[in-house]
């Protein structure tokens, strides 16, 4: 196929269950599908299938990943009404992906290289399949974005500026000496002993974590935990940290999909899809004494990335930890949310040369971090 060219789908397979691979030779490619909708609008964030969920709602479509290829398997029957398009892309963190030495998309002996269209984009839409009246077709598309993920996310219906994630939020590091870390208080500050248990908060309520921990923190670990109230049901919480300056401009946000910010000081430790098993589910670690100094306030939140609200949600708690002792530090438990679908849990705010957290418990709506840039700029 060529590009721009469009074929009927069942000219090239017959029935409703079809498999297009994507084969490709470069280090750190991704390849994802949009379930849209007739505007191309990304409705339901559970429709975008990619190397951290790999199958939508009722195994629609299914990822499976392995070197060098991506295998999506569709049941178009099982696709709701209002998804009548999928969309196949690439994206790199900073390569562009015309630098990959193979491209190819197939699906049923038809295949698809977009990069004799293709520069210095890092996000590309390579093909679509989508309804026209009630029948399927194929468009090999062969597009890209200058601007990477951002980019491809504004065009399918994603925020843009704050409420997008930010692959490249914050300016790459100049090849300058690294930025130094913060002078430690003075130690006649802080406490001869440390507290023998960690600080429970309330809402509302703050602690000078460098007090709680009687020592100057430099490495934690903000940990995040949930139960589900029914057994056997499935409930996908998830774990996020938005990042602000002085001036409380959004400058980060480390998710699910954007695992990594602040030059590699905040890490989040991957998607938990039932909140199974005991202690943390998710992780976001901070390396407190590296933050480059912009970094004023952080806001860890959690959603309910399948929109579930938190009446069907138990035992959910955020909690800190000192990654150099182990010990655990300050602690806040959720009680009863009610049918909000996410909650700011925490903020932490650079004061005094040290950080002090305050437990927020602050209700809200959306299913992913995107939408919690707004309301967490109104707690701080």
């Amino acid at each position: 196929m060529q590009i721009g060219e469009k074929r009927k789908l069942a000219e090239i397979q017959s029935g409703n269950v079809h498999e297009v691979v994507v084969r490709y030779a470069l280090n750190g490619l991704d390849l994802s599908v949009f379930g849209l909708d007739d505007d191309r609008q990304l409705r339901d964030d559970r429709f975008f299938v990619f190397f951290n969920q790999l199958s939508s709602p009722a195994d629609a479509v299914q990822l499976t990943l392995t070197p060098g290829e991506a295998r999506f398997r569709l049941d178009l029957d099982r696709l709701p009404a209002e998804i009548s398009r999928l969309i196949f892309t690439a994206t790199h963190d900073d390569q562009p992906v015309a630098a990959a030495t193979a491209l190819t998309w197939t699906l049923a002996g038809e295949q698809f290289d977009p990069r004799a269209g293709l520069r210095q984009e890092r996000a590309v839409m390579i093909a679509e399949l989508y309804r026209l009246k009630g029948e399927w077709r194929v468009n090999a598309v062969g597009q890209g974005f200058d601007g990477g993920l951002k980019a491809l996310l504004e065009y399918f219906g994603g925020e843009a500026e704050e409420e997008t994630p930010a692959t490249a939020a914050v300016p790459s590091p100049s090849p300058v000496a690294p930025i130094a870390p913060e002078p430690a208080p003075v130690s006649l500050t802080l406490p001869q002993t440390a507290p023998t248990g960690p600080v429970s908060l309330k809402k509302a309520q703050s602690v000078d974590l460098n007090k709680a921990a009687g020592t100057v923190l430099s490495r934690v670990t903000l940990g995040l935990g949930w139960d589900p109230a029914q057994r056997g049901a499935s409930i996908d919480l998830d774990a996020g940290c938005l990042v602000f300056d002085d001036r409380k401009k959004h400058i980060d946000s480390v998710w699910f999909v954007h695992l990594s910010g602040m030059y590699g000081h905040v890490v989040h430790s991957g998607d938990n899809l039932t909140g199974e098993g005991g202690g943390d589910d998710e992780q976001i670690r901070v390396n407190l004494a590296a933050l480059p100094p912009q970094a004023h306030w952080l806001v860890l939140c959690i959603n309910s990335f399948s929109g579930q609200n938190f009446s069907t949600v138990q035992n959910a708690f955020c909690r800190l930890v000192d990654d150099v002792t182990g010990k655990e530090i300050a602690r806040y438990d959720l009680g009863s949310a009610g049918k909000a679908t996410a909650m700011l849990m925490v903020k932490l705010e650079r004061a005094g040369g040290g950080w002090v957290m305050t437990a927020l418990g602050e209700p809200a709506k959306g299913m992913t971090v995107r939408a919690m840039v707004r309301p967490a700029l109104a707690l701080l």
